[in-house]
């Protein structure tokens, strides 16, 4: 009796060390996979979907240095222009979904691209927003010399000259346009024809001598000349009134809506990224947004940082995309 108490002791104890080391190895295992404490391992590359020397350049640099102190490792920006930003989009979707393959892209090659051409990527399904990090507000403008002093005024001129009221956005089915288009739509009567230009400096030219009624560009681009009163900003398309033009109205408080409040810049990484690497890279980029030096250097840029977390970026991506779609099969 006393020796079978012995073997069913021993039977006991060696199934409760199999078991005991079995969690521990399923613990392990999880702590290795679900955990960051090993992220990163080796350099970082950055995509940026421009040529480099632009806005987007200038941010991915910025951020990628801030990152690259805080995670130890290298952050290379790689410039992927091409295909109005498709290529950079899907040089990410082809990548592994390690945290090492990252991008900086914006909301045309995100919202607006795909759902004007087939472009070989849905950006809702492909890829995972990490962090919004920078949004410039639009403003529209009119010559001083118009006699137009409010988005109320531009519009009557719209309704009591139908065929002559104009507006000018740096290109065809892009953001301004985009936004600007829904925006007439939702004005009853009141039609004007848009002037697509080849960036914003050529519409604000456009409209310093008065070949167009009007025109929608980022703040940055007509300050300077609202400062110098040759231009005058009738509404601009931020939550609210921005500090340095307080007596601009927004959109929202002239109970207008819109599908789209600014040019955004964000990263994303490829769909299957693990969580745990998104919220470390999403924690790094808020400390960044955080520090004076970025802040000084962006606002010296004129990049107004607005930072949303990994959700936000989400929910407003899916948001705008089906929008932004909505609008560019009305254009179409």
């Amino acid at each position: 009796m006393i020796k079978n108490s012995k073997k069913l002791m021993m039977l006991f104890l060696t199934l409760a060390l199999v078991i005991l080391t079995a969690c521990n190895k399923d613990s392990g295992s999880e702590s290795a996979s679900s955990g960051d404490l090993d992220y990163p391992k080796r350099p970082i590359s950055l995509i940026i979907p421009y040529g480099p020397g632009g806005s987007a350049d200038v941010q991915a640099r910025l951020i990628g240095q801030s990152l690259q102190n805080q995670l130890g490792q290298t952050v290379n920006v790689v410039s992927k222009p091409g295909g109005a930003g498709a290529t950079g989009m899907n040089t990410l979707k082809g990548s592994k979904p390690d945290g090492y393959t990252i991008i900086l892209t914006a909301v045309g090659p995100s919202t607006l691209t795909p759902n004007a051409n087939d472009v070989g990527y849905n950006v809702t399904e492909d890829f995972y927003p990490i962090a919004q990090i920078s949004e410039a507000p639009y403003g529209i403008a009119v010559n001083s010399d118009s006699g137009i002093n409010s988005l109320d005024e531009l519009l009557q001129f719209a309704k009591e000259n139908p065929g002559q009221a104009t507006y000018g956005t740096t290109g065809a089915g892009l953001h301004q346009h985009v936004v600007t288009a829904e925006f007439l739509n939702q004005i009853p009567d009141t039609e004007m024809e848009h002037v697509p230009f080849d960036g914003g400096a050529e519409a604000v030219s456009a409209l310093l001598g008065n070949h167009i009624t009007a025109s929608v560009n980022t703040i940055s681009e007509i300050t300077p000349h609202a400062e110098s009163n040759a231009l005058k900003i009738l509404a601009v398309t931020s939550d609210e009134r921005l500090e340095n033009l307080p007596d601009v109205p927004t959109f929202k408080e002239l109970d207008y809506e819109l599908v789209g409040q600014g040019a955004w810049f964000g990263f994303m990484a490829p769909k299957d990224t693990p969580k745990e690497i998104v919220d470390k890279l999403d924690e790094a980029i808020k400390n960044a947004l955080d520090e004076d030096k970025v802040k000084g250097q962006f606002q010296n840029a004129g990049l107004p940082i607005n930072y949303l977390n990994s959700d936000e970026f989400k929910e407003k991506v899916s948001n705008e995309n089906e929008k932004n779609g909505k609008v560019i099969q009305s254009l179409n």
